[in-house]
């Protein structure tokens, strides 16, 4: 059987760029799938373009090139993506006869980790106490502990399953919301597509872990905030677009919603003038909340190398990109 030809392209723009490194792609290559693989590595357009002609299959941190696929790749089979988000993916008109996968799951040990300190910040008033500080006033604030208060969860996937592990843990009830509906062993009560509105008035926290999709684009406007209690926190980690940060400004600024935690912002890198920066009883984490430098490379890399296995073995992948839906 002649060997498997794969390509890994690090555009060394990526935050990830160091972590995905040549030398740990070799290592764990041969830890994983040993022999039967023409493998190479580049950070370089030369490269890539080089590696391409011959090309099965892709493994790719941050952006790369992709236009003209069929003639550029013509033995082209399979794309895998180091981050869950695929968007820009769906946007290159990929051939029909590529699949996509994606880094599903790698962020959960993190994603559980970051919704619980921001639901604590929350609930502890720091994006206040921070505001305050910025403006030299004293103005203590304390909050009681989050046992036995409501969290509502958009997007029950990775993400939001890690989130609804964490937040149960800590005694809290947790509202969760999804396409399909689905029961989750940590989730109080599901609701399905738009019946999130009727569980927001019961929400202390609201946490966005949703894919980008033509549906959830602007999901969350001022209607739906208007829905939250005045004190209500709100946390994105899933896209900047699902959220109206215009409303949500507007709201923290007229004291109507209590605080928010946003590592999921409208535009990114966000522009120094843009009035978030300085909206009131906000804390931002410039998109780097759920990424672990020490230990996401390699669980990544890790499962990447197992669906080459089964790739090679003609089964079927895991974490494949429904392009129908969007994730």
């Amino acid at each position: 059987m002649p060997p498997l030809r794969l390509h890994a392209q690090v555009n060394p723009a990526s935050m990830q760029a160091g972590a995905f490194n040549a030398a740990l792609w070799d290592r764990l290559r041969a830890e994983t799938v040993g022999e039967g693989l023409a493998a190479s590595h580049s950070t370089d357009p030369a490269g890539f373009d080089a590696a391409l002609a011959e090309a099965e299959a892709l493994f790719l941190v941050g952006p790369a090139p992709l236009h003209d696929l069929p003639r550029r790749a013509p033995r082209l089979r399979w794309i895998s993506y180091s981050s869950a988000g695929v968007e820009w993916l769906l946007k290159a008109g990929l051939p029909a006869s590529v699949t996509l996968t994606n880094a599903s799951g790698t962020h959960i040990p993190k994603a559980a980790e970051y919704s619980l300190a921001a639901v604590l910040m929350l609930n502890n008033f720091i994006p206040a106490l921070v505001t305050a500080q910025r403006e030299h006033r004293w103005a203590p604030r304390s909050g009681g502990t989050v046992a036995g208060k409501t969290v509502l969860i958009l997007g029950m996937g990775a993400l939001g399953g890690a989130a609804a592990e964490a937040l149960a843990a800590q005694g809290m009830v947790v509202l969760g919301n999804s396409q399909s509906g689905r029961p989750h062993p940590a989730v109080a009560e599901m609701s399905q597509g738009d019946g999130f509105r009727a569980q927001l008035p019961r929400a202390d926290f609201l946490i966005i872990a949703l894919p980008l999709t033509p549906a959830t684009n602007g999901l969350v406007g001022r209607e739906a905030l208007d829905l939250l209690p005045p004190h209500a926190g709100v946390v994105n980690i899933g896209r900047g677009e699902i959220l109206d940060a215009d409303a949500l400004a507007a709201k923290l600024r007229d004291g109507t919603l209590g605080g928010a935690v946003l590592d999921a912002l409208p535009t990114e890198p966000l522009p120094a003038d843009s009035p978030l920066w300085d909206t009131p009883n906000l804390i931002i984490t410039p998109h780097c909340g759920l990424y672990d430098p020490g230990a996401y490379a390699e669980r990544c890399l890790r499962a990447f190398f197992a669906n080459v296995a089964r790739f090679r073995a003609g089964e079927a992948l895991h974490q494949v990109v429904g392009l129908d839906r969007g994730y």
